[in-house]
């Protein structure tokens, strides 16, 4: 079994870490601005 020091400094693993994190705060920031924008504009929904 692989340590969790060893992974910690794997390159590629760090990267796709590093990018998977951005991505999902980008998807939950762009979700609360949609719902925001959806409500203060009475938009129907879809």
């Amino acid at each position: 079994m692989v340590d969790l020091t060893q992974v910690m400094d794997d390159e590629v693993f760090m990267a796709f870490a590093s990018y998977a994190t951005i991505i999902l705060s980008k998807m939950m920031l762009m979700s609360t601005a949609t719902a925001f924008y959806r409500l203060t504009r009475k938009s129907p929904p879809e």
